[in-house]
């Protein structure tokens, strides 16, 4: 039963993005009593917090594989397939961030140090191989503003994006800038 009202959530979400269903409207898509779904959920709001939880769970653990594709890859090859699998798993749980953080950037905030913090060993492996020159607090820095970028950037092409961008262009654009962070400067 839990399930069905998760899964009856996200349709009502996919219908209207970014507008939160009231418990009435779930217990009428799920075919059951408002008393079925207050057995299983305090209020919608708890319903929304189990669904981005599994959301940020779901997206940790592609991002993670994707970095772990990346390892060997080319720079670029490497970038690329950062941001595809990032972009793709926000686009998979679009429903649920559109109504998660619709109305709160800190929630993103918070969400995303959730996924980030264990891909951070991860996600300094390119830019240590591609700048030995810096030291630790450097790198770190370089680490956090480049995570943030790609999040940043991967969420705009997923939930953000015109409907007629070209998906893989705006993929190779995101790369490329990434990949520009990661470039010394020249003295």
């Amino acid at each position: 039963m839990r399930r069905l009202l998760l899964s009856q959530t996200v349709e009502l979400l996919r219908r209207r993005p970014g507008v939160r269903p009231t418990t009435a409207q779930l217990a009428d898509r799920a075919h059951v009593s408002i008393g079925t779904v207050y057995r299983y959920f305090a209020d919608m709001d708890a319903v929304v917090d189990e669904l981005r939880a599994t959301a940020i769970r779901d997206i940790t653990t592609s991002l993670a594989v994707g970095v772990g594709s990346a390892m060997d890859a080319e720079p670029m090859a490497a970038m690329v397939t950062i941001v595809e699998t990032l972009t793709a798993a926000f686009e998979k749980h679009d429903p649920v961030l559109r109504v998660s953080y619709s109305t709160a950037e800190a929630e993103f905030g918070e969400a995303w140090a959730e996924v980030e913090e264990p891909l951070v060993p991860l996600a300094r492996i390119l830019p240590a191989r591609l700048r030995p020159d810096l030291d630790q607090r450097a790198l770190d820095d370089l680490v956090f503003l480049t995570m943030g970028a790609t999040a940043n950037l991967c969420l705009r092409i997923a939930l953000l994006r015109p409907p007629d961008a070209d998906r893989a262009a705006l993929i190779s654009t995101a790369a490329r800038m990434l990949l520009a962070a990661f470039v010394p400067a020249e003295s």
